[in-house]
């Protein structure tokens, strides 16, 4: 898996949002715990040289998610899914309404 170079000011920035913070705010929650799940399943098949501490760090992750109960999870899957969704299809209603504006000569 490809490793991207994150720059120091938003390492910085990150050292004062606390992951309780996402987990409690309406407009992150469903994010954070599908973000975590998805990120958990796919490092466990796609990291080849995880080192100690990235291990304790996943195994940290999937003790806390675990705790989640199951019908939580679903409900923030599907609201992702939704979410996604409903963005995809606005995004393309915008380049319709958009291209509707442009008359092509040809």
């Amino acid at each position: 898996m490809p490793k991207f170079d994150i720059p120091e000011k938003v390492l910085k920035a990150s050292e004062n949002i606390l992951l309780r913070d996402l987990l409690e705010s309406p407009a992150f929650c469903y994010w954070a715990i599908s973000c975590l799940s998805n990120a958990l399943q796919t490092s466990r098949f796609r990291c080849e040289d995880l080192t100690e501490d990235d291990e304790f760090l996943q195994f940290k992750v999937s003790k806390m998610l675990n705790a989640i109960p199951l019908e939580t999870k679903r409900a923030c899957y599907k609201e992702t899914a939704t979410q996604v969704s409903n963005n995809k299809n606005a995004r393309a209603e915008t380049a319709i309404r958009r291209s509707a504006q442009y008359r092509v000569i040809g």
